[in-house]
């Protein structure tokens, strides 16, 4: 039922937006229509090109995202084991964390080329922080009496890092994945959009460039569909991850 009422909310939203469209409400150089968006989306589906775009995009995004929440679990886990550590970096790491990303994209291109490189490095750049700051809370969050009962059993800090530790936090770390999803996809597309010879970030620059909002739109659907099918690609691998946790869900 729920899904039902998310479609006719959906086709009444472009509805309105046809309608206004076709009362001369907007105009069509600035908003174009749910006609021509889904007219230049059913000819682009077609094409073998905006495909392969599709798919250096969303390589690009997979790709900063494994690198970034590798990298950010990893480091989480070492800082966590290591307080005073963060607490000598804490105030760089959310200084860094805090800095815009696209300020930051021309660096990027200097660093790691104006090939995939550039686009996976921003991309990581966001999943990293994210990453390591869940990481690090969901360790932190631990009952410490649980970890001490451990030890004093002849546990080793591997034994603790994989049976104690990583269970413990994987509802901090699969929260900031479903996060970094976005975040990914952003950096990929920023980077395209700056210095991108393929992908769906640089089909936006040129369409935007010749004031061809159809085009600009249609993009902009293929990006949401994309983002909505890794969130739930995402879920159905915490489920699969967190089999052995009851379910606390009732219906």
């Amino acid at each position: 039922m729920l899904n039902i009422y998310r479609v006719l909310l959906l086709a009444a939203f472009l509805a309105i937006w046809e309608g206004a469209a076709v009362l001369g409400l907007v105009t069509e150089f600035t908003m174009s229509r749910p006609s021509r968006v889904f007219s230049w989306l059913g000819g682009a589906l077609v094409d073998g090109f905006f495909w392969m775009n599709i798919l250096v995009t969303v390589r690009e995004t997979l790709l900063g995202l494994l690198i970034g929440a590798v990298l950010g679990i990893l480091s989480g886990f070492a800082l966590a084991h290591w307080r005073s550590a963060f607490l000598l970096l804490e105030p760089f790491i959310m200084a860094l964390y805090s800095l815009p990303r696209v300020a930051l994209a021309p660096l990027f291109l200097v660093w790691f080329g104006i090939g995939e490189g550039s686009k996976v490095a921003l991309a990581a750049s966001l999943v990293y922080f994210v990453l390591l700051l869940n990481t690090y809370t969901g360790i932190k969050e631990i009952d410490r009496n649980l970890i001490n009962a451990v030890r004093t059993m002849g546990a080793s800090r591997s034994f603790i890092a994989r049976r104690v530790l990583l269970p413990s936090s994987l509802t901090f770390i699969f929260s900031g994945l479903r996060i970094s999803i976005g975040l990914a996809l952003i950096g990929t597309i920023v980077g395209e959009m700056i210095a991108g010879q393929y992908g769906l970030g640089q089909m936006i620059a040129r369409a935007g460039n010749m004031f061809d909002t159809a085009q600009v739109f249609g993009i902009i659907i293929v990006l949401a569909i994309l983002a909505v099918l890794a969130s739930e690609g995402m879920k159905v691998l915490e489920r699969w991850v967190m089999r052995w946790r009851p379910t606390t869900e009732t219906h």
